[in-house]
């Protein structure tokens, strides 16, 4: 069992991941415009499990296995707390199959469309909880404060 982190820690930890799935997203949008697709979907899936992971922390809320962060994710966030809409939870599991095909699996090829697909759910997902993350930051500012 890892030790417990602070209020402080679990905002600067999910400030931190929140960068790295920018960074992913970013770099999955690079990939789809140089015609890479497989690698963009692949990008875009690691941009999902970044956010997720940034917005479990903030709840204390830990997995160490790419399945255990969806599952936590759809489990905890979508159907017990509802602070992330239900079709979140179908997505993840499509871009994550996505991904899986795309890094593992021979002679796949994804087209520019399905690419395309993947990237704008990334934005979607990143862009969704991010603001639930800067929220979260900015109660947490103000219950802080004296």
């Amino acid at each position: 069992m890892k030790e417990p982190l602070s209020l402080e820690d679990r905002v600067a930890l999910a400030e931190y991941r929140k960068t790295v799935a920018l960074e992913r997203l970013r770099a999955a949008e690079v990939l789809l415009k140089e015609g890479l697709f497989n690698d963009a979907i692949s990008k875009s899936y690691f941009a999902i499990h970044a956010i997720s992971r940034a917005i479990l922390i903030l709840y204390d809320i830990r997995a160490s296995t790419h399945e255990g962060v969806k599952t936590m994710f759809s489990k905890q966030l979508v159907r017990e707390a509802r602070l992330i809409p239900q079709d979140f939870t179908k997505k993840y599991s499509i871009l994550k199959a996505l991904r899986e095909d795309a890094d593992y699996e021979d002679f796949v090829k994804y087209s520019r469309e399905d690419a395309e697909d993947a990237v704008k759910t990334a934005r979607e997902f990143v862009e969704r909880i991010s603001e639930i993350i800067d929220k979260f930051r900015q109660q947490s500012n103000m219950s802080s404060s004296p």
